[in-house]
């Protein structure tokens, strides 16, 4: 009898995970599509802020690529590379504001205590721009030193799927640890 109301909890979270994820997501979407469309200053604001996160992400993206031996120049979103007359840019989809969105939206409305929230939020959104830092290295790196085809499987799908896989862990670790869902 308890292992059936264990499951029964375990699948209520699940569903309320999910539930939760999809809600998220279309808010986020819709306020993307409002803002885009608009033509008043949200939309000015919204590309201002865009391009100086496109801007910080590409100057530490060449930083780190200089870093590690590569001859990269960083010019507004954009990271050059001279040596081999090649250019990447730092585009709105680069910026994980849909997963940085989720990630804070899930966090908030899952229960659990204040206080846990107001450390564990900053430190996720630490980590996903950790996360995304890597992988604009990784994809500069394959864009310049490997054939299209293959820079192009692991923009659109390889780095896209470990990115949303280890923010999905960090809600994961919410739900167990802080939120109480696991108690039930």
């Amino acid at each position: 009898m308890q292992s059936t109301e264990i499951a029964k909890g375990d699948k209520r979270s699940a569903n309320l995970f999910v539930l939760n994820m999809v809600v998220i997501y279309l808010l986020w979407k819709l306020f993307a599509y409002f803002v885009k469309h608009n033509t008043g200053a949200a939309h000015e604001a919204w590309i201002k802020v865009i391009y100086f996160l496109g801007t910080v992400y590409a100057s530490v993206t060449s930083a780190i690529l200089n870093a590690f031996g590569e001859n990269t120049v960083q010019i507004g979103i954009r990271v050059f590379f001279p040596d081999y007359n090649k250019e990447i840019r730092v585009e709105e989809h680069c910026l994980a504001i849909p997963a940085t969105v989720i990630f804070v939206g899930s966090i908030l409305t899952f229960t659990g205590r204040w206080q846990n929230k107001l450390w564990f939020i900053p430190m996720g959104i630490a980590l996903i721009i950790l996360i995304n830092l890597t992988r604009l290295v990784a994809l500069c790196y394959t864009f310049v030193h490997f054939e299209r085809p293959f820079y192009e499987v692991n923009h659109s799908f390889i780095y896209v799927v470990i990115t949303y896989c280890l923010i999905f862990l960090l809600i994961v670790w919410w739900m167990r640890r802080f939120s109480g869902l696991n108690s039930k």
